[in-house]
């Protein structure tokens, strides 16, 4: 399966994980049957809150998850309609610690009520 991680900064396995997901200046994609990580630029990273669609990007990734540190309602159901998981990172705040605690299954599943509904969530 292959994994979207929202990252504050480009700086190989420790890259930072962006607190808040729309607003992430990248994004990874983990394939995590192969190990192969890509890094990519969040090209829709400047929009009025609410409206990010950065969503639109992964259907060509083939992502079947992404893991968040904090991510808005709508943006969530946006994640969810297109069939993707949503995983919190937890603890981990590295790329390299979400690929290792996502792999080991330890990562809970966002629930609707965890969504962040407005600015100051987290």
């Amino acid at each position: 399966m292959k994994v979207i991680i929202p990252l504050d900064e480009y700086s190989g396995p420790g890259s930072q994980v962006s607190d808040h997901f729309g607003s992430a200046p990248f994004f990874a994609v983990v394939d995590n049957a192969t190990g192969e990580v890509e890094i990519n630029e969040n090209n829709n990273m400047h929009h009025d809150h609410g409206q990010c669609a950065p969503a639109d990007s992964f259907s060509e990734f083939g992502a079947g998850a992404i893991v968040v540190k904090g991510i808005g309602a709508r943006a969530a159901a946006r994640m969810r309609s297109f069939g993707m998981e949503i995983y919190l990172a937890g603890s981990a705040s590295t790329l390299i610690g979400v690929i290792e605690s996502f792999g080991n299954g330890i990562l809970k599943k966002l629930e609707a009520q965890q969504a962040c509904q407005g600015h100051g969530c987290h």
